[in-house]
């Protein structure tokens, strides 16, 4: 951390924070700059082979050691800082983003989404689950992008998922004096499940089942009301419960979830821009043309285009 011309420590600097579209990614190498901080809906998995990372994330500082595997819902602000040490800046690092609208489908049990879904890294330091992830990431590099072999892959992926989430847990170290697990505000009961004691784990249930309404139904006429009523919660809370867990408005999401399935339909079909628009839930043709320019940095034709030329 920064320390200022008194010696006292200074927090990290604010940075503008960028929501990037969902996508299935994989990446291993040393870990890179950030300029800014990010959020995308994603589920983030990174295993650190070597070095360290050291994330501020929403808002805390967060260090992953070497030999640690993290995962978490990446739609809270999150971004490596800039002051790395030696050590990291020689680390290697495995990542994986998978969409979380895929995660939904997979069929979690509705405790482990609770647990992927809190604003929370879960943490393991297994060294045999290590070693097997981060043989297979070379694997996932060549097959994702792959049309024929990119579902093996996924497949794959969510093994190693449920794997981690069957992984004995570690204390995610936080710089500012707190370390936690990704399953604090639950308490383990006599036949080893684990149960709310607060309200933290309580929110993280709503958030999901609105997630998941919003998933199945962004393609429709989605309101605060029909989405609050998916939890049992008036709109005015469910607003404050879905903003604390996943870091965006309601509204922001379902913006993100049709924004994702225009980029899907531009890419796998040849709809028209009217019928891609409809079928991914917008509105009007002005409101597709101007959240997809927004999300993509082009407009939809340009990106279309894009990839043709690819």
């Amino acid at each position: 951390m920064r320390t200022d011309i008194t010696g006292e420590a200074v927090p990290p600097r604010p940075r503008r924070v960028v929501t990037e579209q969902p996508a299935l990614w994989c990446h291993r190498g040393e870990p890179p700059t950030m300029l800014m901080l990010h959020r995308h809906d994603d589920l983030e998995g990174n295993i650190v082979l070597r070095g360290e990372l050291r994330y501020l994330y929403a808002g805390r500082p967060l260090v992953l050691r070497e030999g640690q595997i993290a995962m978490f819902w990446a739609t809270q602000p999150h971004g490596l800082v800039e002051d790395r040490t030696e050590s990291d800046a020689a680390g290697e690092t495995c990542w994986v983003h998978v969409p979380f609208a895929t995660v939904l489908r997979w069929g979690l049990a509705e405790a482990d989404m609770r647990r992927l879904m809190q604003a929370m890294p879960l943490v393991t330091d297994d060294a045999v689950l290590r070693e097997r992830l981060a043989t297979m990431v070379s694997t996932w590099l060549e097959e994702i992008g792959d049309r024929a072999s990119e579902g093996i892959a996924l497949l794959e992926i969510q093994a190693a998922v449920r794997r981690i989430l069957r992984a004995k847990p570690v204390l995610a170290h936080f710089e500012d004096g707190a370390s936690e697990t990704a399953v604090a505000g639950e308490q383990e009961n006599p036949d080893g499940d684990r149960s709310p004691v607060s309200g933290r784990s309580s929110d993280a249930g709503h958030a999901l089942r609105m997630a998941q309404f919003v998933v199945d139904r962004f393609r429709g006429e989605v309101s605060v009301g029909d989405v609050a009523r998916s939890a049992l919660l008036t709109p005015s809370h469910a607003m404050t419960v879905f903003r604390r867990a996943v870091g965006v408005t309601i509204g922001e999401y379902v913006t993100m979830c049709r924004v994702a399935e225009a980029q899907r339909l531009l890419l796998s079909s040849r709809l028209s821009s009217i019928e891609i628009a409809e079928a991914a839930g917008f509105g009007s043709l002005s409101s597709y043309y101007a959240h997809v320019t927004r999300a993509c940095g082009m407009t939809p034709r340009e990106y279309r285009r894009q990839v043709d030329v690819r």
